[in-house]
């Protein structure tokens, strides 16, 4: 089975949105043994819409289409698609009658505009929109299946998986596709490829790929076959990789590296505190975006001016003056201070340039050094950056976690990191 996804929209061939419905609905298609041949992505051009549906429509089982169902002008997925299926738009009665409900809920009233939204090729049934206004579309052509999606994801989402999903699983054939990801941080790609480049090689099966995002890499093992064989198959891969790659892995799918931090300290039964400069409350915000962290995560400071490390967390005004506040020795300063305040088991404190201004030939832009403070002392970690400001900073939020993970999970971090 093979599928093709559409996007329509100015906004994502412009550049000014990022296209994640086709990447979401490629996963989905993937859990019914459907392999994505092509995402195509079109503007907002009804001759163009029409023709490139009428050219994908011959070459996959199942077409995806998603945006283009508001109720505006430029909104011409049911006019490109009764086009390119030479049929005429009629209107939906049910449809309609959905629509001026969902603005009674709201006690507003309908435009006129949005009677449009119930229009649909005649051949077409109206898929029900919990979500929002847009109906959508599911028709056939030949052997071809054919489902339209409102743009907006989470309307896209909820009208998939209660619309779309259930009508192609019951088609579904005994091979399936299926995706397992292993999540890493601390080593780059070129690394950590070299590492498990054994499992990488051409023609190898499971297929095992690496994908860099955030500042993590993640390592993506993928199978094809009857269902039982693929889990297993994904099961021992990623086993076995794990055991190659040891403490690096964090996690499986789509667990974040924060959420790790806070099964260490539970499962530990410890505490943590930060205290961070360059990176201004990153690192405590990914902490407490966790529920439940109010157990283990007691407070934080953004200690940005030297005044403040000194007032804040008592670093001595001598050691700011002769190493300066970018340094190692503040760093482990500032977290001796934040874990004696705040009286935690563990401490981050974080010191760095993040630019574009303020660096040296000594000490240049990237320049960040972090402390993890425990009850045998401090430990600092100095690294060099590349990127602008908002890259500096989001490597040193996820380096700092990734070694407080690490620190409270009681491994030789110099072992692993190198």
């Amino acid at each position: 089975m093979s599928a093709i996804v559409i996007s329509i929209g100015d906004e994502l061939v412009s550049g000014l949105t990022i296209n994640t419905n086709a990447a979401w609905l490629s996963q989905q298609l993937a859990t019914c043994g459907i392999r994505t041949l092509e995402h195509l992505t079109v503007g907002d051009d009804a001759s163009a819409i029409s023709m490139i549906i009428g050219s994908a429509v011959t070459r996959c089982n199942t077409l995806i289409i998603s945006g283009g169902l508001g109720p505006t002008e430029d909104d011409l997925t049911r006019t490109a698609l009764a086009a390119a299926l030479d049929e005429p738009l009629v209107e939906d009665a049910a449809a309609l009658a959905d629509i001026e409900a969902f603005f009674r809920k709201l006690q507003r009233p309908m435009s006129p505009s949005n009677r449009l939204q119930a229009l649909r090729p005649a051949s077409a049934r109206c898929l029900a929109n919990t979500c929002g206004t847009a109906p959508g579309m599911a028709l056939s052509r030949g052997n071809t299946a054919i489902f339209v999606l409102p743009g907006v994801p989470r309307e896209m989402k909820a009208m998939f998986s209660q619309g779309v999903l259930p009508e192609l699983s019951a088609g579904q054939t005994e091979i399936v596709a299926r995706t397992m990801q292993l999540n890493t941080a601390g080593l780059g790609e070129s690394v950590l490829g070299e590492r498990i480049a054994d499992f990488m090689r051409r023609g190898a099966k499971p297929r095992v790929g690496t994908a860099v995002h955030d500042g993590l890499v993640s390592i993506r093992v993928y199978a094809e076959g009857h269902l039982a064989e693929v889990e297993a198959s994904l099961e021992r891969t990623s086993l076995d990789i794990s055991q190659r790659l040891g403490a690096l892995v964090f996690s499986r799918g789509d667990v974040p590296l924060e959420q790790a931090c806070a099964e260490a300290l539970r499962l530990a039964g410890q505490t943590v505190t930060t205290a961070e400069s360059c990176t201004g409350g990153m690192v405590a915000a990914r902490l407490t975006n966790i529920s439940g962290s109010s157990s283990w995560f007691k407070q934080g400071w953004v200690t940005y001016s030297n005044t403040s490390k000194v007032q804040e967390l008592g670093v001595d005004e001598a050691i700011i003056a002769t190493h300066g506040a970018v340094s190692d020795e503040t760093a482990r300063a500032m977290a001796l201070g934040a874990r004696h305040q705040a009286a935690t088991d563990w401490a981050v404190a974080i010191t760095g340039i993040a630019g574009p201004d303020g660096g040296t030939a000594e000490k240049p832009v990237g320049l960040v050094y972090i402390a993890i403070a425990g009850a045998a002392g401090a430990q600092v970690y100095r690294y060099n950056f590349v990127g602008g400001r908002t890259d500096v900073r989001l490597r040193a939020t996820v380096s700092a976690l990734n070694l407080l993970r690490l620190h409270v999970a009681g491994v030789d971090v110099r072992s692993v990191l190198g």
